[in-house]
């Protein structure tokens, strides 16, 4: 099957299933379904529905379909159309959400409402360390930043005798030193 057009941005809008040139599979078998959508600049592309990939059992017992939408620009699987269609946005160079003070735009709405706090005093980091200059947003950062000061290194390998101030910095050492 042929990669789709690049996409230009916009949500995904269903459009008609593809009824030529895609493959159809039936529910016997176990290869995705093609379906055909159309994004909201009328830009085609292909959307990989996997039905056989999980089951579910529902309350009488009897299984339950759980289809898996695939993005086609990065094949990342999702569980439902809007997750799919909310995913779209990072593969566009569209960035809907501009702020109103310094006009820097944003894919998400939710990330230009974290962009608003620079914007308050204290430029939005009211979490001060009390042993150097530095602040933070949050008050997690805040405690994940001291122990930077204390030494504190609570994240244990099970393989090894290391120890981390992070968890993301201890699976990044698993991955590479235990695979």
């Amino acid at each position: 099957m042929q990669a789709p057009p690049p996409r230009t941005g916009g949500s995904p809008e269903p459009g008609p299933s593809c009824s030529t040139g895609c493959p159809q599979t039936s529910p016997s078998s176990s290869r995705p379904n093609h379906y055909l959508l159309i994004d909201t600049q009328g830009v085609p592309y292909t959307v990989l529905v996997d039905e056989e990939s999980q089951r579910e059992s529902g309350p009488d017992g009897a299984s339950a379909q759980k289809k898996c939408y695939s993005c086609p620009v990065c094949s990342r699987v999702f569980e439902y159309m809007s997750y799919l269609q909310r995913h779209s946005i990072t593969h566009s160079e569209v960035k809907p959400f501009e702020c109103d003070t310094c006009g820097k735009a944003f894919k998400r709405a939710s990330h230009l409402a974290r962009h608003h706090s620079i914007h308050r005093a204290g430029g939005g980091r009211p979490h001060g360390c009390p042993l150097c200059p530095r602040r933070f947003r949050e008050a997690g950062e805040l405690a994940q930043h001291s122990r930077v000061h204390s030494g504190e290194r609570p994240y244990q390998c099970p393989h090894c005798p290391r120890r981390f101030m992070e968890q993301n910095t201890l699976q990044k050492h698993t991955r590479w030193k235990h695979p």
